[in-house]
């Protein structure tokens, strides 16, 4: 998700492709608008109603395991009140975090907005102790009970999340140590995930290009990774290591706090059975081992293929090898010289025309955002690196975050979040409940937007240079799925297992994060980045671990879906936005069984998508081949 270089400099040439900024106007004015005093008033007020219905509960909790239906009426009555009231003060609590981290986003030195940000996890982190002993309840007791707690239609939406839960049965501790957790969250994982979102944010690099010096942020200079120039790549690639070389010490003291926090909770909850590294992220992925593993498998089978792709760039940029700041390098150009940046106005056609090519509703869907102001696509020395879509609850709108400025990458960046974008809009008229779909399910629509642009674009080439540069995308998302994503996983996994006994110094993380690079990439780089675990913010998130394998999984599972569409021609429309609405309320392995008819447990469904990644790196061999380069 990289931002073009040009759009930094503030030329009048790359205004006209920079992207608009957003309207988040219909959720608050501003930050200091009284609307949000008014919200976090009603929000703790809540808070206490709740505790008083929660109160009642927690009678329960010392014999949960053990009261029958007769005896847990009242509790059963207070439960259902407690998780309405929960629902309301949480909808509020969590529009507040947004817009605060929108604004952060955009400039991440806000002090306002980080004063709401700050504020609304305190109310969260309230909102969540409050209800616990509810939580708890609905977790260890009975199954009748469970079921009776159901049957009120205010809290039926909630079965499935509460199912899911209830499997944590025997890694749940006692209620004050749960309570503890959730109050030291602030001050722990949330802290150190703050801290660096500041920092990364606040980093700003000295950068001796070949026009001159600059002075830029850590989004503007990953920027540049995609620019025509390799001496532009390699200062902007240079730079961004060697600023977070130079606060390498906080880098690796937020990975290793981060991880050492989760290995002492897992630790904590080991108390019948132990409880792996993995067990979370698998649970929040809803997905099970067996599926991970027929995953990873398939991928490991492929890797030779996908590294291919690697190889097939270095012959084209004239190496024997590539180097780490060719990963986003521009398509080369073998004839006359193709306009790969688009404005901001052309890409949301370009994409609306993709989606139209599925149902004229995803196109209108598309020019609705747009329309809305709901994209922000500035440039800005402030705003934090990356993309993504987010939403607002209570008016059900969705969000896309990114930096704008015409670029291949930034096109299918768009097409990719409008397609997140999507799979909220078709759930808004569900339960609040139905809502919540895992990182697993979640690039379902945002991968599959993006192939269906990408495909658009390459039958509408009008020459062998247009489709070798669509070709040239193709490729490297191939190799972003199938081989960057799975280094991710492996450096994660190896720093986990190494955690478990000390703290990494910057120094071994390096090692690790070399290891996992040569293992996946083999002899495909020159180099490896090193300073990777730095700079990838997805190793930083507080709230979650092992960000990564989600992402591979996300892409073959929405190549699967596309698979579809052919054979299901006019019926694909409907199936597809069947599929999207029940990811919310079934597990990945569900969800295809249902809707692809797909074991996921086995490998051969991952087989298949693979064989059509590969065929993107099979076109770029043949586009090549036609300017006589062949590998």
């Amino acid at each position: 998700m990289q931002q073009h270089p040009e759009s930094a400099s503030g030329s009048p040439s790359s205004a006209k492709f920079e992207g608009p900024s957003w309207d988040n106007s219909t959720v608050y004015k501003s930050l200091s608008a009284p609307e949000i005093a008014m919200d976090t008033e009603a929000a703790a007020k809540i808070v206490v109603q709740l505790k008083e219905q929660a109160v009642i509960v927690e009678k329960a909790i010392p014999t949960v395991r053990t009261i029958v239906l007769n005896d847990a009426k009242d509790y059963i009555v207070a439960a259902r009140n407690a998780t309405v009231l929960f629902v309301d003060a949480l909808k509020i609590v969590s529009d507040q975090s947004t817009f605060a981290s929108c604004a952060m986003s955009v400039d991440s030195s806000d002090a306002l907005a980080k004063d709401l940000y700050n504020k609304s996890k305190v109310t969260y982190s309230r909102l969540i102790e409050a209800y616990n002993p509810v939580t708890l309840f609905l977790k260890l007791c009975s199954q009748e009970i469970f079921y009776d707690f159901l049957q009120d239609p205010r809290v039926a939406a909630e079965q499935f999340n509460l199912e899911q839960e209830r499997l944590l049965r025997d890694t749940t501790l006692s209620l004050s140590e749960e309570n503890l957790i959730i109050a030291l969250n602030n001050n722990g994982p949330s802290a150190w995930g703050t801290l660096y979102g500041n920092l990364s944010g606040s980093i700003v690099l000295d950068l001796d290009l070949p026009k001159g010096n600059a002075k830029v942020g850590l989004a503007q200079a990953a920027s540049m990774l995609q620019d025509a120039d390799e001496n532009v790549r390699r200062v902007a690639y240079q730079g961004i290591n060697k600023g977070w070389r130079t606060h390498e010490e906080s880098a690796s003291s937020i990975l290793n706090a981060l991880a050492g926090w989760r290995h002492e909770e897992y630790e904590r909850r080991s108390y019948k059975k132990p409880v792996h590294f993995l067990d979370a992220p698998l649970h929040s992925a809803r997905i099970n081992k067996a599926t991970l593993d027929a995953m990873l498998s398939a991928v490991s089978e492929a890797k030779n293929e996908s590294q291919r792709a690697m190889r097939l760039k270095a012959k084209a940029l004239g190496k024997t090898q590539l180097t780490p700041w060719d990963f986003f390098a521009p398509c080369p150009q073998f004839e006359k010289p193709v306009e790969t940046r688009r404005t901001y106005a052309d890409a949301i056609s370009l994409i609306a025309d993709g989606y139209s090519s599925v149902h004229p509703e995803m196109g209108e869907f598309v020019h609705m955002m747009a329309k809305k102001n709901w994209i922000e696509g500035t440039v800005g020395s402030k705003k934090r690196p990356g993309g993504y879509c987010t939403g607002f609850i209570r008016s059900k709108e969705p969000r896309i975050y990114m930096t704008y400025a015409g670029g291949t990458n930034e096109v299918m960046t768009l097409a990719h979040e409008l397609g997140h974008a999507f799979h909220s809009w078709v759930m808004r008229d569900l339960p609040f409940a139905e809502w919540n779909y895992p990182m697993t399910l979640a690039e379902t629509a945002s991968i599959f937007g993006e192939t269906i642009v990408n495909n658009m674009v390459l039958e509408r080439a009008k020459s062998p240079q247009e489709k070798l540069a669509i070709c040239w995308t193709k490729a490297r998302d191939a190799e972003a799925f199938l081989l960057n994503i799975p280094v991710r996983f492996t450096f994660e996994s190896k720093f986990y297992e190494k955690r478990k006994e000390k703290a990494q110094s910057p120094d071994e993380l390096r090692a690790i994060m070399t290891e996992s690079w040569r293992e996946w990439y083999g002899d495909t780089l020159s180099d490896c980045d090193e300073m990777f675990w730095a700079n990838k913010l997805h190793f930083s998130i507080p709230d979650l671990s092992f960000y990564n394998f989600p992402y591979t999984f996300g892409y073959l599972f929405a190549l699967g879906v596309y698979a579809q569409k052919d054979r299901l021609g006019a019926g694909f429309y409907p199936a597809y936005v069947n599929l999207l609405r029940d990811t919310g309320r079934m597990t990945a392995e569900e969800v295809a069984s249902k809707h692809l008819g797909a074991d996921l447990t086995k490998p051969d469904f991952w087989r298949d998508s693979i064989r059509i990644s590969q065929a993107g790196v099979h076109h770029l061999a043949e586009a090549l081949a036609g300017f006589g380069i062949k590998a």
